[in-house]
């Protein structure tokens, strides 16, 4: 039986389970808002599994598919699909090649949507360009900081910033799919970032472990430059001045020095 697709507002990935005709979006930007949530909530629930990306394309191919699992029997998993509620056997032999358009979930480095709203709380845009320069070097420490430790208290920070919950109000809207989106979102906005300003973000070569104190020297390094010195712009920087307008003035100062190096550097 052919699922009725005529209210998608985007043509989906099509393919044949058995005798069940089933559809699972394309990509990131093919998902709904809710299905975001459910996607990030895999995401969280499968996060230390070995074979992770697997269980999440299973979970979200069911989900999308409006299919759940009844039982096993001898000739394969008994299924129903809850919106017709159709009785088929799925062959388990056949789940990787149903899965295979559903690849890119587990390329997280390439998301381009993030969870819009929390509560009454606003997401900013999703490559940070309005977000505050001082609000993104405190985003950048809580990311950071996240990866060294590992505690969730750190994306609860992250998720204050990005989602503009001042003192601490709204913090009981960041859920676990939430926090866990709020992360890789930022993660792909620094893939965005790095290929905008790669002379300033450019990974370096042989860099030693990232620690709190290098996160702090290196923020206080930024403002330095950004400030020329001059203490009295420090607040209009990290307020008043935007991240991508920060950053291009940053890399642009970083390719100049690296020009400098390359033409007086070697004698």
């Amino acid at each position: 039986m052919e699922r009725d697709t005529t209210t998608r507002k985007k043509t989906p990935l099509s393919f044949l389970c058995r005798k069940v005709s089933v559809t699972v979006p394309k990509d990131w930007r093919e998902l709904s808002q809710e299905q975001l949530r459910y996607i990030f909530r895999l995401f969280w629930l499968y996060r230390e599994a070995p074979d992770w990306d697997y269980r999440i394309k299973i979970a979200a191919l069911l989900h999308f598919s409006s299919i759940e699992v009844v039982r096993r029997t001898e000739q394969g998993w008994l299924c129903r699909k809850t919106d017709t509620k159709e009785n088929f056997v799925l062959d388990p032999g056949l789940l990787p090649s149903l899965v295979e358009p559903l690849k890119w979930l587990a390329d997280a480095d390439h998301l381009s949507v993030h969870i819009e709203t929390v509560g009454k709380y606003k997401a900013v845009d999703f490559q940070l360009q309005q977000l505050p320069f001082g609000e993104y070097l405190q985003a950048e420490n809580w990311y950071q900081s996240f990866l060294l430790s590992h505690q969730e208290e750190c994306l609860v920070k992250l998720g204050t910033i990005l989602y503009g919950m001042k003192d601490g109000k709204g913090v009981e809207e960041l859920k676990e799919e939430v926090l866990t989106g709020t992360f890789m979102w930022f993660n792909a906005a620094k893939q965005v970032l790095a290929q905008q300003f790669p002379n300033f973000l450019k990974p370096a070569a042989g860099e030693a472990e990232v620690t709190r104190e290098k996160l702090i020297d290196s923020m206080r390094a930024q403002i330095r430059l950004l400030t020329k010195g001059d203490v009295t712009k420090q607040k209009y920087i990290l307020e008043n001045t935007d991240t991508w307008t920060a950053l291009a003035e940053l890399d642009a100062l970083a390719r100049e020095a690296e020009d400098i190096q390359k033409k007086y550097g070697k004698k």
